[in-house]
């Protein structure tokens, strides 16, 4: 989105996306790789660097820190043991390799609605050749699209505010997975409790049960762990609970009400 375009989205019915995911990777994405990521964090991980301490749950990294969003996801993948992970939104592939580096008895996968985005990944990771392809989740739930039990985005849905979009991918990201869904996410861009609870009520989620759970990474990283199953995890009711100790912006939450109005949900049981 232009500069021009961010002043004046108020003025606009629908707001657009953060994006213009045409020219994402060149206009934004691979620059945030390389200055916000690779120049304080080590984006990806060697054989030897990675290790998962299954006592304690947290994922030890030799060398540079990992981004404590990314060593989240790996930890909560390492505690659910699942046998099949999903990353909506995969982008350069980073969290898709060094899962498979961590976990190599896991099957990963990666989806990106970009086309640029796919070939970034591949040029950083070529051994992904057979494991990333084209997905746009705001798009009807696809046949073709690769289920797993455990399905996470890692700051995807927060971008995303055309018209019911949100709703579109968060159903999907649902309906795909079998066990797990894990959102690593801002959480004042959407009100992502309330929204999974609609969603939830109106009918739009095939699990016939739905905990929803805050997640604690090792070094104080938090996302939103949906289960299809009871866990000895602390249950979330609001979007309060998910914020709380958040600096609040007001434009985010502002916009992020806008966007829950939009929703019109299926008749609740």
């Amino acid at each position: 989105m232009s500069l021009l375009g961010r002043l004046f989205y108020k003025s606009r019915k629908f707001y657009d996306d953060d994006f213009d995911w045409n020219s994402y990777t060149e206009d934004s994405y691979k620059r945030r790789i390389e200055t916000d990521i690779e120049s304080q964090f080590q984006a990806v991980a060697q054989n030897d660097q990675l290790g998962f301490d299954a006592a304690s749950g947290h994922v030890t990294v030799s060398g540079s820190d990992m981004h404590p969003n990314h060593l989240l996801i790996l930890e909560a993948i390492g505690q659910l043991q699942p046998k099949s992970v999903h990353e909506v939104g995969c982008g350069g592939g980073d969290h898709v390799a060094n899962g498979q580096t961590l976990f190599p008895q896991i099957a990963f996968t990666g989806g990106d609605r970009g086309q640029t985005q796919l070939d970034m990944a591949m040029s950083r990771h070529p051994e992904l050749k057979d494991a990333v392809a084209l997905q746009d989740i705001t798009m009807p739930l696809s046949r073709h699209w690769p289920r797993a039990e455990f399905v996470y985005s890692q700051a995807v849905l927060m971008h995303i505010h055309t018209a019911v979009s949100h709703f579109v991918g968060l159903a999907n990201m649902v309906n795909l997975s079998d066990r797990f869904v894990l959102l690593m996410e801002n959480y004042q861009c959407h009100n992502f409790i309330a929204d999974i609870q609609n969603l939830r009520d109106g009918g739009h989620f095939d699990w016939p049960e739905l905990y929803i759970y805050r997640f604690d990474g090792s070094t104080g990283a938090r996302a939103i762990l949906l289960s299809r199953e009871k866990l000895d995890l602390p249950e979330i009711e609001s979007d309060a609970q998910i914020r709380e100790g958040l600096t609040a912006s007001d434009r985010r939450l502002k916009r992020s009400d806008e966007d829950s109005a939009r929703g019109i949900f299926g008749p609740k049981n």
